[in-house]
């Protein structure tokens, strides 16, 4: 595999994991950009990386990198990552990737008159687990899919300056825990979902509390999601056969599952391990850009889609768009 130039932008929690994660023996990290010099030699000299850049221009100019991996707010996504692929670099971007469609989708446009891979850093699209358990219904023969359940719920304090529920840096339970449940939805289906009812409450500061989702596919799967920033509720994804079903537990990270049969008979399902997601996102970027092919990216333009109908149905808009 081409061992990459690799350039982080925005340096926070996520960017944080991201570096100490980063499978150095396979690429290369080679930069870290802020909106000030002095952060950005801070968290290079902490990270051990040799290249600082006091502002993100400054790396998407150095010909030296070849992938830019954006770890902003979500509503700073779309202006850095379309600045990114007109300097011509590749692009890995945090979920969500963009606020809605039709901003994901001029980006698509942009990188593929360029010749260039955007992907959503998505775990459930890179976790080995999903092709394992879809393998296993195969070789099982366990039948249609009928039915996905998805829940994920978050006790978030009331506190108007959390960054969950600041309406100016996209915040609410859809954007950032929401895509997770999207997400794995559509792993499992080998059709688009389709949005048919969904109902939203807010919060004090104006953002998605609370709600729930119906959808399905073209298979005929029929799929609820129930998000929730208000209360906990678990990670949890139900996937269910004619003859048999899988429960996926702390499913954005997940490594195993556990299979019941119709006679309630139940066994583990693994791959993989929760320790590598972020690494997993990274060695299938480097594979995507080395083939050209990428396989992630119709699943997140359809999860965007889904995203972008509903808060049209809630009448929802972030001060960004």
């Amino acid at each position: 595999m081409v061992k990459l130039n690799w350039g982080i932008v925005g340096l926070g929690r996520i960017a944080t994991s991201f570096a100490e994660d980063f499978p150095r023996s396979a690429q290369n990290l080679y930069g870290a950009a802020a909106r000030d010099q002095n952060r950005a030699n801070a968290f290079a000299k902490e990270h051990d990386i040799p290249h600082a850049f006091g502002s993100y221009a400054s790396m998407f100019a150095d010909p030296n990198v070849n992938v830019v991996y954006i770890a902003t707010p979500h509503p700073f996504h779309y202006a850095q990552i379309k600045a990114a692929l007109l300097a011509g670099k590749h692009v890995l971007a945090e979920k969500s990737i963009t606020l809605n469609s039709d901003q994901l989708q001029e980006l698509i446009d942009i990188a593929r008159s360029k010749h260039l891979i955007l992907m959503e850093a998505q775990t459930i699209y890179h976790m080995p687990l999903y092709h394992t358990i879809l393998e296993h219904a195969s070789v099982n023969d366990l039948g249609d899919l009928k039915t996905i359940q998805v829940t994920f719920g978050s006790y978030v304090p009331n506190d108007p300056n959390d960054r969950l529920l600041n309406i100016a840096l996209g915040g609410g339970a859809l954007l950032d825990i929401g895509v997770y449940a999207l997400s794995f939805a559509r792993r499992f289906t080998g059709s688009p979902l389709h949005l048919l009812a969904t109902q939203m409450t807010p919060t004090r500061t104006g953002v998605d509390g609370q709600s729930s989702f119906l959808l399905s596919s073209g298979n005929g799967t029929q799929i609820t999601v129930a998000l929730n920033l208000q209360a906990k509720m678990p990670k949890r994804g139900l996937v269910v056969f004619n003859r048999g079903f899988y429960t996926v537990d702390q499913y954005p990270r997940a490594d195993k599952a556990t299979f019941t049969t119709p006679e309630l008979k139940s066994s583990t399902v693994a791959a993989g391990a929760t320790k590598d997601a972020l690494p997993q996102e990274v060695i299938d970027m480097a594979a995507a850009v080395e083939t050209g092919e990428n396989p992630t990216l119709a699943w997140t333009s359809n999860v965007m889609d889904i995203m972008t109908a509903a808060r049209q149905e809630w009448g929802f808009k972030y001060p960004a768009e």
